[in-house]
């Protein structure tokens, strides 16, 4: 069995395809964007989660493993937008170091 190393350029183009993100001059996204993406996709996953738990707290569907899985979706967008979060504070306060 070979294991094969992931190439993170690869997976970040096809995600980027997948989604139809037009690219610009030189392939820059604006942090004011990333950022903006970042806290719609933790509005959206949190929504989603609270509309499957009322579901299976009504008896609406007996679905269980929609509601997991979507609980694991906001679990990483939360991440995500703290880890951004924490780039760009470690960013201002390098800038904030820099001495003239």
């Amino acid at each position: 069995m070979t294991i094969t190393p992931i190439n993170t350029t690869e997976i970040l183009n096809s995600v980027l395809k997948s989604q139809n993100v037009e690219k610009e001059s030189e392939n820059f996204i604006p942090f004011e964007d990333m950022l903006k993406e970042a806290v719609q996709n933790v509005t959206e996953t949190d929504a989603s989660v609270q509309v499957d738990a009322i579901k299976i707290a009504t008896g609406d569907t007996d679905a269980l493993h929609a509601l997991t899985i979507d609980m694991a979706k906001a679990d990483l967008a939360i991440q995500t937008l703290v880890q951004v979060r924490n780039k760009a504070l470690e960013a201002y306060n390098e800038i904030m170091r820099i001495t003239l």
